[in-house]
């Protein structure tokens, strides 16, 4: 089932999966369409996930060959929303509704919807042939509640305006730790920006955080609490404490490091 994450920030939208796909021989293969307008005013992004991907794609063509024959000039977001649910419902009534292993779950799917439309950005989620709006993020998936798990924690830690500094990096490490924890989970994390003047691309300042850093943080902090259960008076308390800095110290300068390496590639 995998796990595909959407973000709604403060100029455009995050999208996030995995690669594993599972079926009699398992591959890596994107989960996530990006579809634009011959035009250039319009585009749609996907990310599926589902039991049966090939249906799942062929609803995410179904929905892009309605939409795309409009005037993108000037029609409005609802509008595109709109002709959208009427891609997914053509589809569902066609090849879903009448599938006598429907009931079964075997042609279960979801889909994260983003839409671009002359400068604004609104993002969805699919509930059959409805399409309901997300105000901030979603996840869809097997590792579904890890990831709410992590985005609600570094939400409570972080609760302003959503930046694309905090919805990269929050949903890369949560697709990262659902490829870790959760069978249904895995391959590789592949990310689309869809930022709200038209771009779209991967590439975002804190690609580096969820490998070397966010990890060895987490890693170091229950090394720490550990430790700390096992001390005896305050002065090996803060001697341990004192030891924990020093390691994240170390753990930045890595980081600092490879960040400016990386920056030295072609």
């Amino acid at each position: 089932m995998t796990i595909a994450i959407g973000f709604a920030y403060d100029e455009g939208m995050v999208f996030c999966a995995d690669t594993k796909i599972s079926t009699t021989i398992k591959t890596n293969e994107s989960k996530i369409a990006f579809f634009v307008s011959s035009d250039r005013w319009c585009s749609l992004t996907f990310a599926i996930s589902g039991a049966d991907m090939e249906f799942a794609r062929s609803s995410v063509d179904a929905c892009w060959n309605l939409v795309k024959g409009m005037k993108f000039s000037t029609a409005t977001m609802e509008e595109v929303h709109k002709m959208a649910e009427l891609g997914l419902a053509d589809f569902y009534r066609d090849q879903i509704f009448e599938h006598p292993d429907r009931l079964s779950g075997a042609v279960t799917y979801k889909i994260l919807v983003g839409i671009w439309l002359r400068g604004e950005t609104r993002l969805f989620v699919t509930h059959e042939t409805l399409l309901k709006r997300v105000d901030m993020y979603e996840s869809i998936g097997s590792g579904s509640y890890l990831a709410n798990f992590l985005i609600r924690q570094y939400r409570r830690a972080n609760p302003g305006p959503v930046t694309l500094a905090d919805a990269a990096l929050i949903s890369s490490f949560a697709v990262d730790a659902a490829i870790d924890y959760d069978e249904g989970c895995g391959g590789e994390n592949e990310i689309l920006i869809v930022r709200n003047d038209g771009d779209a691309s991967n590439a975002y300042d804190t690609v580096i955080y969820p490998n070397m850093l966010v990890g060895g943080l987490q890693s170091q902090m229950w090394k720490l609490l550990h430790n700390l259960a096992h001390m005896k008076d305050k002065a090996e308390a803060q001697a341990e404490l004192e030891r924990h800095f020093e390691t994240i110290r170390q753990l930045n300068n890595s980081y600092s490091y490879a960040s400016q390496h990386k920056r030295l590639e072609p």
